[in-house]
């Protein structure tokens, strides 16, 4: 608004007053101060970096100024190679900071992920482009291989009786770049790059899923997580095992309801519409629940 010839009134006027309360509340969002750089340590610039986030979150009075703040800011980093060097390096820095947390917190993992992976491509380009080479490089193979243990696990699920959605995919680049940085590994020592994702229908069938797998692969010993007994502080919910495959390579899998997947992949956007019920009381006690998640995260 700030820097158009339209005023607060012409807003309401024209798209009405919820319109111009969410405009409102970007434009105070944009006046924070976002960097947290300087000659400090690393715990005092996390600190400094935590602060903002908080500063950022409880700023805005409605949920979905910061989903607009989001999908404004995966449209700058998808559209940064247009800006100059110095201005991507900060903007980079300045997502993966503020921006990639926010997006966890909020449990929106579709956008996380994008975010993650583009500040990394502008942050070490360099560890970027190498990584997506050689995983490009032995794309055929292991996509024939993840294809053969969705396969796999597929026709065992079905002989099970139980109905569900199956794939595989490779884990994003950032993902892989933070295992090969923690674990002090290279690219051909991280064994787990790719992650095979069971969808059901019901929580039963997402523990009698985890039964039907656990007997076809052996699962490793304390990589087992039970996220559906004990959800994430941003509401995550699946059961999460690492397995050796017949050929020794280990592999994740994910179980989860189609509920969960619409709720991890897009967190608290998949529940802002309101959903209707016989159960009035059930509908008002899941809302209270996400008042309060809300209010823990700001």
């Amino acid at each position: 608004v700030e820097d158009t010839v339209m005023t607060e009134d012409d807003l309401k006027r024209e798209f009405g007053d919820d319109v111009a309360l969410l405009v409102d509340g970007v434009t105070k969002l944009e006046k924070i101060p976002l960097s947290s750089g300087g000659d400090q340590s690393d715990e005092k610039l996390e600190m400094q970096a935590e602060n903002l986030r908080k500063m950022f979150l409880a700023m805005a009075k409605d949920i979905r100024v910061i989903l607009i703040k989001l999908a404004d800011r995966l449209h700058n980093m998808r559209t940064l190679q247009y800006k100059k060097p110095e201005s991507r390096q900060r903007i980079a820095k300045e997502t993966l900071e503020i921006y990639c947390p926010i997006a966890q917190r909020l449990g929106i993992s579709k956008v996380k992920i994008e975010l993650d992976d583009l500040s990394l491509k502008y942050l070490e380009p360099e560890v970027y482009y190498d990584l997506v080479d050689k995983i490009s490089q032995r794309r055929s193979a292991r996509e024939k291989y993840i294809q053969s243990i969705v396969d796999e696990v597929s026709e065992h699920i079905r002989k099970a009786g139980i109905k569900a959605k199956i794939d595989g995919r490779v884990k994003h680049f950032f993902s892989i770049y933070k295992k090969m940085v923690n674990q002090d590994k290279t690219l051909d020592q991280i064994y787990d790059l790719f992650a095979v994702r069971i969808i059901v229908d019901s929580v039963r069938d997402c523990y009698a899923a985890l039964g039907v797998i656990h007997e076809m692969y052996k699962p490793i010993p304390g990589r087992f997580k039970d996220y559906i007994a004990m959800p994430k502080a941003n509401m995550y919910q699946s059961l999460h095992t690492t397995l050796i495959g017949s050929s020794g390579q280990p592999f994740e899998i994910q179980i989860r309801t189609f509920e969960m997947h619409k709720a991890a992949e897009y967190g608290i956007a998949a529940h802002w519409k309101y959903k209707e019920a016989s159960d009035g009381k059930k509908v008002e006690a899941q809302e209270e629940e996400k008042l309060v998640w809300l209010r823990q995260i700001l």
